[in-house]
Parts: structure tokens; sequence; C-alpha cells
């Protein structure tokens, strides 16, 4: 960790990984360390099986080997005689021996200058490519590790072995680039969802503990996708920190949220006790209606010799900036167009400060607290329906951010301006989303100056291999900017009302925050170039539904939305009520392969009685819901379904569609819509370092649980319940269920006896033919196996009991266990 760079007037001390490993002599292949040293590493469902000579040992005896194979090994196998151990190994504050990386970067530069120096392309792309597929296994093995709850001791251990993986896989990435190949998927380490545990949530839990707000952490976190950066970030002092956030969660931050009857204006210098300016209301009034827009400048009145504001026709000002900042921060005011002199005055010296021609003498500025009318309406109206200009047109965007202007940036690296951007609170506004969006070129001011970030940016040196490790953080803090800000900055401009632009409009807006939800409409009507006068007129409750009704076509993904809070509207229950909020991009607009089609791939289209779409499915037996309820069978767990050709698949219901959806009716006859057609693909997997048979699924998709309304045509008319994943079973599961359904048939048991009598009579009913089953090797191989796979005892008892279980719940089911595949060209309208 030590090779990552230390913010300036960094309070905090770095994380110390203690060196456990004892033997870091080892020669031999990095795949084989573990049988040369007596270790077995096998897989099972969900992780590993770590054993020494037969036997589990103590916990930090296989944290000492684990990090010899997988921190060591990797770094020894990598870097061949450039590995000096000792460069690796340092002493802590407590005088004990730790993990140090102090070395790393001069190391990875000699080590780069070996390959750098290659003529021979096909050779290098062939040396490329086995250090990738080195580094991919190293990260499965390490996550798989992670994901199955392996105690390290420490989780320090864990994120240091992904520190380290992540800067060498840069440094090989770095040479794909400079040698033009083309570059393999980047690789990340952060599993940021509901079913995994984060790596680097050791890092979130110590930023917390340092007291950063829940809201701007949860944001950070969904942002970075590497661990790197995340440790580079929980080294920054806590910005904000002043403020109360023992009342944030990590959906609001109370401590920056407006309050329009307690709202305080703020002084640019504290005590000041100085008059609020005021501007000319019948001057803005008549630039408005001829339908332009006001900017303003500020002048000392040659009578009083005291600051007055005087109002411009945008169209006769040589040039103006645009003013954005955080309303929370004191520069609003809900009552009248009017704002602190001292304020207007320190603005307007920020403002002659900033680039300009030299010929330049009028220094006008737009701001909205003075320029957008607070009354009356109609004023209001017309001003709000041309926001998108100022910013489009405006010289320059500036923005003020009182977090930013208390940091000097001369003593700032360019790393850390960056990431002080990133984590302004500027960042996490609504508004100023399209404010730093529409513009052509923004500043941000520092207490020293205004800072270009695109110019800090320009002037990095990408041409070394591997690139300095600040620069590469400054490349993935800049990769966030770029989303969040400036993502199709031009295309933006005249974006209007497509697909396309829903995506991009997303990633930008999810980690954004408004004090007043029905504002939101607003603003995607204004980044969006949409006719703000469809909404302006209409109850700000009513605005969202404008908005989703505007639409042509939409992605397909939405129909596989986690998102719970959907439009209440008939026909809209598909639609997500809010573009805000800290859901993955795949929770919020469904699988990545769905949620931004290009215009010629297929789309949804919604309608007034629901999102029409062609996709596959399968329709579930009319029967199944009664038979569920009439042996008390719930949702809870995983259906086991047979299609025409006898191949099983895994129906795992998960969470409702939308708020109150998973409610069914017995008559109701339900389908299954796939996201996609599921593959025929043999996956091998391995047990006790052999080849197993297919006990995984072969592959497996989102769905979604639908109940049939009407068909009208080739349409089916559906209302959407739950959401589920739907597996395709492999070889082995296939032929152990398979072998429950052949011996349920063969027990012959009936409806009447199954729905009379308990699950314990109902095995006993089943045992004789379930013991000469297990007779047949074939059988009896399949079912161990699947045992083993999953971690199960796999002795005879055992294996009877289990098959017992699954052949009484395959006989209860009966044919309702059916279901008929439907194909992708099928129309569904869901709601």
């Amino acid at each position: 960790m030590d090779h990552i760079p230390i913010p300036h007037d960094c309070s905090f001390p770095p994380i110390q990984v203690p060196c456990l490993a004892c033997d870091l002599s080892d020669d031999g292949n990095w795949r084989t360390y573990p049988q040369r040293h007596g270790w077995l590493v096998h897989s099972i469902r969900g992780g590993y099986s770590i054993s020494r000579n037969g036997e589990k040992r103590p916990t930090l005896e296989t944290a000492a080997f684990l990090q010899s194979w997988l921190y060591f090994g990797i770094l020894k196998e990598l870097l061949g005689n450039l590995f000096v151990a000792s460069q690796f190994v340092g002493e802590g504050a407590d005088r004990t021996q730790r993990v140090n990386t102090l070395a790393l970067e001069s190391v990875l530069r000699t080590w780069t200058t070996r390959y750098v120096a290659e003529t021979d392309t096909a050779n290098l792309q062939g040396d490329l490519s086995k250090i990738y597929d080195l580094l991919i296994e190293h990260r499965t093995i390490c996550l798989e590790l992670h994901l199955g709850g392996i105690d390290l001791g420490s989780p320090l251990m864990m994120l240091s072995f992904a520190l380290l993986s992540e800067r060498l896989a840069a440094a090989l990435i770095d040479m794909y680039a400079y040698f033009k190949l083309e570059t393999p998927v980047e690789q990340t380490w952060r599993l940021q969802t509901k079913d995994f545990v984060d790596v680097g949530q050791p890092l979130i839990d110590l930023m917390q503990a340092r007291g950063w707000c829940p809201y701007d952490l949860k944001r950070v976190s969904m942002q970075t996708k590497e661990v790197s950066l995340l440790y580079y970030y929980s080294r920054l002092n806590v910005p904000r920190s002043s403020k109360n956030h023992s009342g944030c969660s990590d959906k609001q931050c109370l401590a920056m949220t407006t309050n329009p009857a307690t709202y305080k204006l703020s002084h640019h210098i504290e005590g000041c006790e100085c008059p609020l300016l005021h501007a000319d209301q019948g001057a803005m009034a008549e630039i408005l209606r001829r339908g332009s827009i006001p900017v303003i400048a500020i002048v000392l009145d040659p009578e009083s010799n005291l600051p007055k504001i005087t109002v411009q026709d945008i169209t006769q000002a040589q040039g103006f900036v645009a003013i954005s900042h955080v309303w929370a921060e004191g520069a609003g005011n809900v009552g009248a167009n009017a704002l602190q002199s001292c304020l207007l005055t320190y603005i307007s010296e920020l403002v002659k400060k900033l680039p300009w021609d030299a010929q330049q003498k009028n220094f006008a500025f737009w701001i909205d607290t003075i320029c957008v009318p607070v009354k009356p309406r109609e004023l209001y109206i017309l001003a709000m329906n041309q926001m998108r200009i100022p910013y489009k047109e405006a010289n320059h965007v500036l923005v003020l951010d009182s977090h930013l202007r208390s940091l000097n940036s001369e003593h700032l690296s360019s790393t850390e301006i960056l990431a002080q951007v990133s984590c302004s609170s500027w960042m996490r506004r609504l508004w100023t989303l399209q404010e730093g969006r529409l513009a052509e070129k923004v500043w941000f001011q520092f207490s020293d100056k205004a800072v270009d970030v695109k110019r800090v940016f320009d002037g990095l040196d990408l041409s070394r291999v591997p690139s300095k490790v600040d620069v590469w953080l400054q490349i993935a803090i800049y990769t966030q900017l770029w989303v969040h800000i400036w993502y199709r900055g031009q295309g933006i401009k005249n974006m209007g009302v497509t697909a396309s632009a829903i995506h991009s409009t997303r990633l930008a807006l999810a980690s954004r925050s408004v004090s007043v939800a029905t504002d939101e409409a607003l603003c995607l009507f204004t980044l969006m170039a949409m006719d703000l006068t469809q909404i302006t007129s209409v109850p700000p409750t009513e605005r969202m539904e404008v908005f989703w009704r505007s639409f042509q076509k939409v992605p397909i993904g939405f129909l596989f939305s986690r998102v719970m809070e959907k439009m209440a509207q008939a026909g809209l229950h598909w639609a997500p009520s809010s573009f805000l909020g800290l859901q993955s991009e795949k929770e919020w607009g469904g699988p990545n392969e769905l949620s931004s089609p290009r215009d010629e791939e297929p789309h949804a289209y919604p309608t007034s009685s629901g999102l029409q779409i062609a996709l596959p499915g399968f329709a579930l037996h009319p029967e199944l819901i009664g038979r569920m309820k009439a042996f008390d069978f719930t949702w809870k767990f995983e259906l086991f379904v047979q299609d025409e050709e006898d191949v099983w698949y895994a129906v795992r219901v998960e969470e409702p569609w939308r708020h109150g959806s998973d409610v069914f009716e017995t008559s109701q006859e339900l389908a299954v819509v796939l996201a996609r057609e599921l593959r025929d693909e043999g996956t091998k997997v391995m047990h006790a370092g052999q080849k197993a048979k297919l006990f995984s699924f072969e592959d497996f998709t989102a769905g979604v649980l639908v109940s049939i309304v009407r068909t009208a045509g080739k349409v089916n008319y559906v209302t959407a319940h739950s959401h589920v994943v739907v597996n395709r079973f492999g070889q082995g599961l296939q032929s152990y269920l398979s072998s429950a359904s052949r011996c349920a048939e063969d027990v012959n048991l009936s409806y009447d006896i199954l729905v009379n009598e308990s699950h314990t009579a109902s095995r006993d009913r089943c045992r004789d033919t379930v013991e000469n089953y297990i007779r047949d090797p074939r059988i009896l191989e399949t079912l161990v196996g699947r045992a083993r796979y999953f971690g199960e005892n796999s002795d005879r008892e055992a294996i009877v009991d289990d098959l017992l279980d699954i052949t009484v719940v395959t006989a209860r089911f009966g044919e309702c266990r059916r279901a008929r595949r439907v194909d992708r060209d099928q129309q569904w309208c869901v709601d």
C-alpha cells in the first residue's frame, strides 16, 4: 500500500498488513505452489476448502500460506529474478514485520522496460497474454476465497492482495496500449452487489469511523471501481467535517439539505452585516418578456460609492460567466432575487480573474438566485424554460463549492485536485449536473485560484510505461468526472428524447440529490433538451409521468430493473420514479447488455397498457399456483421446472418487481419473461482438484415472473410480480433431478394420497424405490458427486435421505412442474 501516493496534510497513518509468510524462497511454478508445500485447495460451491496433509489448519497458518502464494508468490512469478523478497518486507510501527510496497514502482519500471525492448510483436503478445491469464486466475482464486468467507485473521490481508494485483494489472494494460495491441478487458476486484462482501469494505469501515457522511461515503464507494483509488480516498482528510452528519444516511445528507422555512443567506465575510443587493425587477421582466435572458454586473454607484447590480441583456454583453453553486451553502434566496452585497462583490471579483480577452471591460455574470425571478410565476416560467442557455452559451462556468474554496490548489497534487473535486458537494447536487455538462469550459474555484480540471488532466505524462501510480489514479478519477459531468458533453446539447440519452443521464444523476423531489423532472427536461413548457404548466407531482410518456422507445433493461419505487400510473409501472439513488447500474437499468442499446438494436416500446417487448420465456403450468398452495409451498425457494425436452431449470424467485406486486391468485396462469434465451454449453467445474461432472449451472439469466391477464393477437398482456433468476442445470444436476423424477413416477403416488399425508409418510412410501435406484453405480456416482460439490455429507445414508426428499417434492408437483418454452419473438405487454 506504500506505493499509493499520500494526500497533502494527511492526518491518517497508512494501513499496515503483517508479513506472516515464512518461505519466500520457493522458485517453482506459481500454480503448483500449494501441492509442493502439502496444501490442498479445492473448489466447492461458493468457495474453496483449504487443508494441509488432510487437516484444516489454524487461521494464522492458513493466512501465512495464502500470503506466501497469493502475494509474494504472484510477485515472484511475474517479476522473476527482479523479485527480491526483502524489498517487499518492512518494519511496522510496533517493530513487527509488515508488507511494504515502496519498491514496487521502480521494480515495475524495470520489469516493463524488458518488454518495451521486444521487437517480435507476435512473441510479445503471447507473453502478455500469459501474464493476463495468470492475473485473471489469481483474481478468481482470491475472490472465490473472499466470497466463500475465508478467515485470514484480518480483512486487510485480502485487501493487500487486491491492491497488489490491481497495480500489476494496470502496468500490464499500459504495455498493451504502448504496443497498440488490442487491450483485454480490465478486471475489477470490487463486486458491489448485495450478494457479495466488497473487498474494499475494510476501507469503507475505516472512512465511516473517521467521520465521513454516510451519503458521501456511499456515493464515493459506488463511483469507485478501483480498490487502490478507494484507498487513496480513505487517506483524504474528511470533507465537510465541520458539518453535523449524525442524522445522515446513505440515502440522504441532512447536513446539506435546504429547508425554505429556515434557509439562511451567507455573507462572504463571517460577521459581515452588509445589506442585500436587489436587481431591477422591471429591467429583468422586460428582457425575459422579449425572449432573452438577463445577466448582471456589480459596479460602484457613483453617488453612494457602494456596490449595486446592473442588469443587461445577454445579447448585449461582451461575454459572461454562468455561476454554478450549491444552494445549501447559502448563495440562494427562496424569497427574493437578492444576495448579500459582500457575496456578490466577491463573485464579481472571481469573474474578473478568469481568462478574458485583454479588451474585456464588462464582467457580467448569470446566477440563478438573481436572474430567475421568484415571482410573478409568468416570469419564473419564462426563465425556467431557458435554463439551458446561460450554461450553454457562457464563456465560462464557474463552480463555487465551500469545500473546494477552503483548499489551496498550490498545495495539492494533480491527483488530489481531481479527488477533491470528485468529493465536493457540487458533485452530488442535481441542478449542478446540467450546469457543468452544458458548459464549454468549467472552472472550479479553490481558495487561491480557479482550476480547469480538464487542463490538469491534459497535462499528464501518458507516454511512460507503466504510467506512474499517481497518473493511473488521476485517469481513474478523471474517468469518474467525465462520466458524471462531461459524458456526451457535446452530444447532450442536442440529445433530445432518445433511449440512449436515458442511460448516460442516469450515469450522471445516480450519485446526486435534490432538496425538492419534484425538481427532478425539471432538471431532466433541461438536461435532455426537452420542451420545458410541457411540464412548467402541470402540477409538480405529474411531471415525471409527462417525462416518461415523452419516449417512443426505451431500453429493454427496464423490464428487469430492481428499483422498487416505480411509477404508480397505469401503463408506467415499469418506469423508475427517479433517476437518483445509489443503486448499481444493473439494479436500476437492468442487465448491462440491455440497459444502453444502440439505435439499431431491439428496444421496448411504452404503450398506454404497459411496456411492449419481444423476449423469450416460459409458460408455467396453469395449475402451478393451486398445487403450491395445496402443499404450502412458498416462493422462498428454487422452483424446479422441466421443459418439453425434459431439460431442467431452477427458477429462483427474488424480490417483488415493485412494491406490492408479489401477490398471486390461484386462478392466474403464470409465465416467466427472460432477458435472453438460455444456452446449452457445458461448464467445466473443478472439485477436489479434478474435472467433475457438471454440478453447476450451464447458464443463467434474469427474468420476471408474470401472470397472463389476456392475449390479443400475438401479444400477451401480463402483470409483473417478482424478479427471478432462471438457471439451466448442468449435466450432473440434470441426471440428479431426472433420477428423482423417475423414482416419483415408479412409486406412482396419487395426488389424493400426497395431499393428505405428511412429508415423512411420503418418504417412507418412496424408500424401497430409492434404495433400489442407488444400487446403480452411475446413479450413486452422480449423487455422491453432487453432495461433494455442494459441501454436503456424501455417505450412503445421507445420499438416501437427500434423494427421498427431492423425490417427494417432485411427486407433489407432478405434471405441474412442466413448463413450455416461448421463443424470443413472443410479444409481451408488461405492467
